[in-house]
């Protein structure tokens, strides 16, 4: 939370009238400005949340129990007092009164032109910030037991010293590779993508792997929700699944993906259109 990009201003002074205005993370927007007036600005005003905000306030004030609680209530207050609908990427945020499930993003094209991994790689990879929010723990104790032993990590983060040395305690070895500025060229050789992250709303990461035609391994989570349709999504419920579906991704080829130009930026475009739509119609 403390780590935030935070406005140091009422944005809605900064906002050119409109037909529509979508707030991207309403409450982040406004913890410190909770009486801007959006509504001036236009006629219907939209919250898209994408953070699991209560999740890393759980994780990061655990001398504090009641604060994420109030923080929370405080952030639900501050959509409802600003929006006139809500978006969610997830299930994880259904508790949300009055929102829609509507999945907003896209990725890059680049994704989608990165050539099949070889069918022979054994290689695994995590993207992501290193923070023990991401499932690193998680992650070194379901491998601790499988038969892959190393993971390739990319990205930065504050933790990145005691996620060494908690996998190396267990049998794991993490090699950290830094930030990519082109991960599509850097990841194309990778076949299996490992991410047991809990935190997400609905993880890009995951995303750009399946759109590169990579095995996901995923835990059965409602933030993994809109995953679960494609052919190379392997979510798993055991500690067991993790191990099965390594065995099975490391020994098979990724499938071709009908149904993967849905993650495309092209249908996330139409799923707004038709949410305004529908939405200005209810």
């Amino acid at each position: 939370m403390f780590g935030s990009i935070i406005p140091a201003c009422r944005l809605a002074k900064r906002v050119r009238p409109c037909d529509w205005l979508i707030l991207e993370e309403p409450e982040h927007l406004n913890w410190f400005h909770p009486w801007s007036r959006f509504g001036k600005c236009a006629p219907r005003v939209t919250g898209n949340i994408l953070t699991n905000y209560f999740y890393y306030w759980s994780g990061g004030l655990p001398g504090l129990p009641a604060l994420p609680w109030l923080m929370e209530h405080y952030s639900r207050l501050l959509t409802r007092y600003h929006c006139d609908d809500v978006m969610i990427l997830s299930n994880q945020m259904k508790y949300l009164k009055g929102s829609r499930l509507m999945y907003s993003s896209g990725i890059h094209p680049s994704f989608f032109r990165t050539p099949a991994p070889p069918q022979d790689s054994q290689k695994v990879y995590f993207i992501g910030k290193l923070l023990w929010g991401k499932g690193f723990r998680e992650m070194a104790d379901l491998l601790s037991t499988s038969q892959v032993r190393e993971v390739d990590v990319f990205g930065r983060g504050d933790d990145q010293e005691a996620i060494d040395a908690y996998g190396k305690a267990r049998g794991v070895t993490f090699n950290f590779k830094g930030s990519t500025a082109d991960p599509a060229e850097s990841l194309k050789d990778y076949k299996i993508f490992l991410n047991m992250s809990r935190s997400e709303n609905s993880c890009t990461s995951t995303a750009e792997a399946l759109g590169m035609g990579k095995f996901v391994i995923i835990p059965a989570i409602p933030s993994n929700d809109r995953y679960y349709k494609y052919r190379n999504c392997l979510s798993y419920t055991s500690p067991r699944g993790v191990g099965l579906w390594l065995d099975h991704a490391l020994s098979c080829a990724p499938k071709k993906d009908p149904a993967i130009h849905d993650l495309s930026w092209e249908a996330a475009i139409d799923r707004l259109l038709a949410y305004y739509a529908n939405a200005g119609q209810s």
